[in-house]
């Protein structure tokens, strides 16, 4: 069945990614929205939809398309996620939200009565739970074994980052929230609800802790900080997600991660609110743990 979208922050990084799923699944993109005018992409994937940088003009329109919008979908900064979730929901549109979903845990739990007041659903983009590798690997995972994961990340990001929304801990979450959210969702989905959890080391450049399952435990290191790749030669990037000294590939088919959100979203009803809560919830706590 073709489905009809709407799109708010096209002129975004990952919106591509979004382009081309919903391109590749037949379905069709009819209104967008962004502050920013470089969106020549849209003439690539959707050439005839409508596009809009003032809201109130894309509101205006939203509002006389959305009986035919089956979902709204959301790529802006993360600071801004609830606002356009909330701006789904009571217009009765559906929403696909790039993570993290939202920031605030507060927001999370608007979110959860907004849902059952407009009977409309919010879905998020988890990626790496559509990847094979960790599939396969959540099928062996034994709940009467103990497992060590070790979790080394390092995304080098240059003066640009700190100086935009990314590196401001009240519009992007910091470190946790906007990087580290899929690797928190991704232990939470291989081992349930954590026992505990502590922080060693939190700024806007670096993420260092550990969560305890009941049956496994988890240290984490999360990095931008480009001098940290230096005993790593010639590595421009780590992305080491080890398991009782497995290493799981969390990068091969990653560019068809997205069409796989898709599929399982609008075919299966996946990612909902209840599927992101913990890592959600967890993310929040961890922020605050060295306060």
């Amino acid at each position: 069945m073709k489905m009809n979208f709407a799109f708010i922050g096209v002129a975004s990084y990952i919106a591509p990614r979004h382009f081309h799923a919903i391109k590749s699944l037949n379905n069709k993109l009819l209104i967008s929205y962004d502050i920013h005018d470089n969106v020549g992409i849209l003439d690539r994937y959707f050439p005839d939809a409508l596009h809009f940088n003032n809201f109130k003009k894309f509101e205006k329109e939203f509002k006389k398309l959305k009986k035919k919008i089956d979902f709204l979908v959301i790529a802006t900064p993360n600071y801004l996620h609830y606002r356009y979730i909330k701006f789904a929901l009571i217009n009765k549109v559906q929403v696909i939200c790039e993570k993290p979903l939202v920031i605030s845990t507060y927001h999370f739990k608007k979110i959860e009565k907004l849902e059952i007041k407009h009977k409309r659903y919010v879905f998020s983009i988890l990626q790496i739970r559509t990847l094979k590798a960790v599939k396969d690997l959540k099928k062996k995972i034994n709940k009467n074994k103990f497992y060590n994961v070790e979790i080394n990340y390092i995304t080098p990001r240059g003066h640009w980052y700190l100086s935009s929304w990314k590196g401001k801990q009240k519009k992007s979450g910091g470190l946790l929230f906007n990087i580290g959210i899929h690797l928190i969702d991704l232990v939470c989905y291989l081992f349930g609800d954590y026992k505990s959890y502590k922080m060693f080391k939190l700024n806007n450049k670096i993420s260092k802790g550990q969560i305890v399952f009941n049956n496994a435990k988890v240290n984490f290191y999360l990095s931008i900080n480009r001098n940290d790749l230096k005993k790593y030669k010639n590595k421009k990037v780590i992305r080491d997600f080890i398991i009782n000294d497995q290493k799981i590939d969390l990068v091969k088919n990653f560019e068809q991660a997205h069409i796989d959100c898709y599929k399982e979203i609008i075919n299966k009803k996946k990612f909902n609110l209840s599927t992101v809560k913990k890592s959600i919830l967890l993310a929040s706590k961890l922020n605050n743990a060295l306060l």
